[in-house]
């Protein structure tokens, strides 16, 4: 299914360099233009919009995506680079990636690369970066971010709501990677972008992560999180420790996400290679012995899951999840209704921090 509709924009909702957002009189009601492709529009103009997401109700949707303005032809947005991303899409373009050869980057790529051990925290959802990015500067100020987002997911950034937000902040650093773009910094792969990250940007931590809009089938592997396996066995590959935030719910209707989601277990026990951390909050209530229950018939049921430890988080900040300038949800679900997955991302970040010893 496509489905495109000619519409009006009667109001200007938000605007930067990167995007605009507007309302319009039909679809949704509101839509998004990205910068990248499009001229800037005015109230009154006439523009196509693609409904497809909304009109079928997904939840990739909640917007809709202009997709042409009427009279406006021969469009030509400059930009530097000639790595393309979008490929073969009506939307592709081109972007300065950090290792091509036009970069002032491109001769760090010629060596090679290693994590030394360093640990990289993953993280499944894209509703898990504020709830880190508060953790941290609860506990500390000073410390900087990088955030790697790769393409299972959303693949233009500046759909991201939270992404503007962190962006402010001259100490997080974004990079996006493969078919996503949009970030502070492009890049081809996953491997580069940590080699960028930890060897130019030089931050106190790494978090990989995807945009918003990740897809799930009910099936046993048919979900964008296996990508999680992925990414750690590519941080293990280059020498370092992948650090999983687990997803735990105890508010999830659904039985394949209670306690810890099948999300976080099926990448991890059955396609995990790379030694990994898994951080889990001491709820001190009859969740730890559920969580417990399930650890150990994975470990009974997956032999190579014996190489990757859990650990215990005692010590917490629970304000850190609370000091974001938007109200946090996950879900639909606020830190009030799922108290378990806020608890758990932050401890995460926690451990992290304090393993890396910045806390």
């Amino acid at each position: 299914m496509y489905k495109e509709v000619s519409t009006k924009v009667t109001e200007i909702i938000f605007e930067d360099e990167k995007i605009q957002l507007v309302k319009t009189t039909d679809g949704a009601g509101k839509a998004i233009l990205y910068l990248d492709f499009l001229q800037r529009v005015f109230v009154n103009d006439t523009i196509t919009i693609n409904i497809t997401a909304t009109a079928l109700g997904l939840g990739t949707g909640g917007w809709d995506i202009v997709t042409n303005v009427e009279g406006q032809k021969n469009i030509e947005i400059q930009g530097e680079g000639h790595i393309m991303k979008a490929r073969y899409m009506p939307s592709q373009h081109t972007v300065l990636s950090v290792e091509a050869q036009e970069s002032p980057y491109h001769s760090l790529f010629e060596q090679s690369f290693q994590l030394k051990g360093d640990y990289i925290l993953l993280a499944e959802l894209h509703s898990m970066l504020p709830i880190i990015y508060s953790m941290v500067k609860i506990l500390s100020q000073s410390v900087s971010m990088a955030i790697i987002i790769s393409d299972e997911a959303a693949i233009p950034l500046r759909i991201s709501e939270h992404i503007r937000i962190l962006q402010q902040d001259s100490q997080v650093y974004t990079i996006t990677c493969g078919q996503a773009f949009g970030g502070d910094y492009e890049a081809v792969n996953i491997q580069t972008a940590l080699q960028f990250a930890k060897q130019q940007l030089q931050t106190d931590f790494v978090v990989i992560s995807l945009g918003p809009g990740v897809v799930g089938t009910g099936t046993k592997y048919g979900f964008s999180g296996m990508a999680l396996a992925e990414w750690a066995n590519i941080i293990g590959a280059l020498k370092g420790t992948p650090v999983w935030i687990p997803r735990i719910s105890f508010a999830d209707k659904r039985n394949r996400h209670k306690g810890i989601s099948h999300h976080t277990l099926t990448p991890l026990f059955e396609f995990t290679y790379a030694k990994s951390i898994v951080p889990i909050p001491n709820f001190q209530n009859e969740w730890d012995t559920i969580l417990d229950e399930q650890i150990q018939t994975n470990y009974a049921d997956h032999v190579t899951f014996e190489k990757h430890p859990i650990t215990k988080v005692e010590s917490l900040l629970k304000q850190g999840v609370t000091s974001y300038p938007l109200e946090l949800s996950t879900m639909g679900r606020t830190i009030e209704t799922d108290f378990a997955f806020f608890l758990s991302v932050a401890s995460a970040a926690y451990w992290l921090l304090e393993k890396k010893r910045i806390v």
